[in-house]
């Protein structure tokens, strides 16, 4: 502990110290419009946000922070959870999502609260280009009064952050602390949604408290997010908020309303050692922060989910038909794992694998069977990478559904075979997608953040739909002597192109997606690619936390 309130320290002498690597403070400060100032409503709720990016997270990460920030505010707020439950069971929460008009009468009367904030997020994270140095986040929100509809606060903003910078404010110094536990990508994504919902919110009017005011959470960070912690682990815990407050974080539902200790005037510190029976396949940390007569503040961690618990070791090779179950979870794939053929490999939904460095063969049959409440989630074990799943000559029928992939050298490859990918994720990998003399489908999935190509196939027969395909580095889509037909995706924000065909045979049909501009001559497609006609807007498309 003592370790952890010394890099606290040092963190803050580098943000306050590194004057030359500030946000844009030069920029104007938002400028909002107060249609009401007095009588301010009560009960509000933030409705889930809209998302108007190629970054498919970041309606989720900016509405988060919104709800943070708005929270030390004296307005009574509800949990977003109960917000979206209600929404989604009352066929709500696509429209919503999806940007369209509800009537904010009927989600009072549906929620009951005196107003709604309405959100469309613009911006988050880096945009690519011939020449770019900063990222941003971009937001545009309104408060909605529901007994007339009529507007009590309404602001667009962005901010900008240059390429490598530390903002001079609690966000940087939070960043800083756990700076291991984040990709650069999050933590971009973190300090600019963070800055972003700090500076709209106290443009808001705050109606007078009916007692005290709540304290204000600056941030809460922790060492958890991505790693396994197995027992004798010790999970740590950061929130910087308001001093002399009392300060708890939970852990639902293996740790609830743990105290926390303030070290230095404003920071606060918990810490809990990973027990033998502890188990936990994919938590959220809460922190609170109240005043000495009760009045609280939350804040809901958008760092990622923290998993725990002794994982269940798998053996080099599966000789005979296998099942993973979220009730073994976390699994642990020490070397490689091989699937021999003629045997299935199953993993049920909420199942958690972690490679240490190699990766999956799967010579038999391999069904992942996630759900959307429950995916199945394949990772590497530490910073280092693994190798993927490799599916190898499979004529079965292979299905990989509601499953998350991320930090391997092939999200997913195969050769020979067949394979169905719906409803899954593939992020920060090396490749996302690779198909080599295999036939596959993949629907309604997301492909991003990869470090070469988001989807690369040879010799290969593809269906693309419903999917998004999106700031992949070196491009979108690579295909070679392959038939491809491609329909109803996002498809932008890639790097060098958005498809690149290698071969003259113009097997490629990709005619009905969105390429995030109405002419999509504008974008890099090269080679042959029957693009007309394009969508003319962007697809509806959420992601599986």
């Amino acid at each position: 502990m003592k370790n952890l309130t010394v890099a606290i320290a040092l963190s803050l002498f580098v943000v306050l110290g590194s004057t030359s690597c500030a946000l844009r403070v030069l920029e104007k400060a938002p400028a909002p419009t107060v249609h009401e100032e007095e009588r301010l409503p009560y009960k509000v709720a933030i409705l889930p946000f809209a998302n108007k990016t190629s970054n498919p997270e970041a309606g989720t990460i900016v509405r988060k922070m919104f709800y943070n920030f708005f929270s030390s505010l004296n307005y009574q707020d509800l949990e977003p959870y109960v917000i979206d439950e209600n929404l989604k069971a009352n066929q709500l929460y696509a429209d919503i999502t999806g940007g369209k008009t509800v009537s904010p009468q009927k989600l009072g009367q549906l929620l009951g609260v005196d107003a709604v904030i309405f959100g469309d997020v613009i911006s988050l994270g880096k945009i690519y280009a011939l020449v770019y140095s900063d990222s941003q986040a971009g937001l545009k929100a309104r408060m909605v009064r529901c007994s007339n509809a009529k507007p009590v606060w309404e602001l667009e903003h962005t901010i900008h952050i240059e390429e490598g910078d530390v903002p001079m404010s609690p966000i940087g110094l939070a960043a800083t602390v756990f700076k291991t536990a984040l990709n650069h990508r999050q933590a971009t994504h973190l300090k600019a949604a963070s800055e972003l919902c700090m500076q709209m919110i106290a443009t808001m009017p705050n109606p007078p408290g009916r007692s005290e005011p709540p304290p204000k959470i600056q941030v809460l960070v922790h060492n958890g997010a991505g790693k396994l912690l197995q027992p004798g682990d010790t999970i740590k815990v950061v929130m910087i908020g308001e001093k002399n407050r009392i300060a708890t974080w939970s852990l639902p539902p293996l740790i609830s309303n743990r105290p926390m200790k303030e070290k230095q005037p404003g920071v606060y510190i918990g810490a809990y050692r990973i027990k033998a029976k502890d188990r936990l396949a994919h938590g959220r940390m809460v922190g609170i922060l109240r005043t000495k007569k009760g009045v609280g503040s939350q804040w809901m961690d958008t760092l990622g989910p923290v998993i725990v618990g002794e994982p269940t070791v798998l053996p080099a090779v599966i000789a005979k038909d296998y099942v993973l179950s979220i009730d073994k979870s976390p699994y642990l794939v020490k070397d490689a794992l091989v699937v021999k053929p003629g045997v299935k490999l199953t993993m049920n939904a909420g199942t958690v694998v972690w490679f240490r460095s190699l990766g999956m063969i799967v010579k038999g049959q391999l069904e992942i069977l996630g759900t959307r409440d429950d995916p199945v989630r394949l990772s590497s074990l530490g910073e280092a990478s693994w190798k993927g799943i490799f599916l190898d000559g499979s004529q079965d029928d292979n299905q990989i559904t509601y499953c998350n992939v991320s930090g391997a050298e092939f999200g997913f490859r195969a050769s020979k075979s067949r394979i169905a990918i719906k409803n899954c994720q593939f992020q920060n990998n090396v490749w996302g997608i690779v198909m080599e003399d295999s036939r596959g489908e993949i629907v309604g999935s997301l492909i991003r953040t990869s470090a070469k190509s988001g989807i690369a196939a040879r010799k290969a027969n593809l269906l693309v739909k419903d999917s998004v395909i999106t700031e992949n580095s070196t491009g979108g889509f690579l295909l070679e002597s392959s038939k491809a037909r491609i329909e109803q995706n996002n498809i932008l924000n890639n790097g060098e192109w958005e498809i690149k065909v290698l071969d003259k045979k113009g097997r490629v049909k990709a005619a009905k997606n969105w390429w995030g501009d109405k002419d999509p001559a504008k974008n890099e497609i090269i080679g042959p690619v029957a693009y007309q006609p394009a969508l003319q807007s962007p697809i509806n498309f959420s992601v599986v936390e």
